[in-house]
């Protein structure tokens, strides 16, 4: 993959010179997802997404208490609405996308998509980000949540974290807080 990526570099910078680091970023991390596959098949099998009109609307759930899981971009949900809505990778540089930083009508078109996402949502909405990234060149680096989400006032925000816990040696069991009724 390293190939695909040298040999693409000097277009991207010879074609899109002003925003080249973006569109090479956006490679590396297509290069990623592409190397978790054994083969092509399987790549293309995890990348469709058929349009949510054709796929989890109008279907009946496998059991009746499970509802169809939706995976949509905030343009196809448009108009539509479900109980929960997860809006991931709300980064700085990708919501507001780095093409939008710097003109004014192109940020507010960026946090009218915003505005899409999260109104798509009933009962729940949550809003996630990364908070470390990787780059080849760079490695590994911190993140910034997008400035739309740092506008919202904290008495409306309910912050998590997700932290990896140590794995246990094998046979022990995880310490237990009480037991919970599924």
């Amino acid at each position: 993959m390293a190939a695909v990526l040298d040999y693409y570099e000097p277009i991207l910078k010879r074609q899109y010179y002003e925003d080249y680091p973006k569109r090479l970023q956006d490679l590396e991390h297509f290069a990623g997802v592409v190397g978790s596959h054994m083969d092509r098949a399987s790549l293309l099998n995890a990348l469709a997404l058929d349009p949510i009109e054709l796929t989890a609307v109008d279907v009946e759930p496998l059991d009746e208490d499970e509802a169809p899981l939706v995976l949509s971009t905030i343009h196809s949900a448009k108009g539509l609405e479900f109980r929960t809505v997860f809006v991931i990778h709300a980064l700085e540089g990708v919501l507001p996308s780095a093409y939008a930083v710097g003109r004014d009508d192109d940020l507010d078109e960026e946090l009218r998509l915003l505005y899409v996402a999260v109104t798509r949502a009933a009962d729940h909405l949550f809003i996630s980000w990364p908070m470390a990234q990787y780059r080849r060149y760079q490695g590994q680096y911190l993140t910034s949540p997008s400035r739309f989400i740092a506008e919202v006032p904290d008495r409306l925000l309910e912050p998590w974290s997700l932290t990896e816990e140590p794995a246990l040696p094998p046979g022990l069991p995880p310490a237990s807080g009480g037991e919970c009724d599924g």
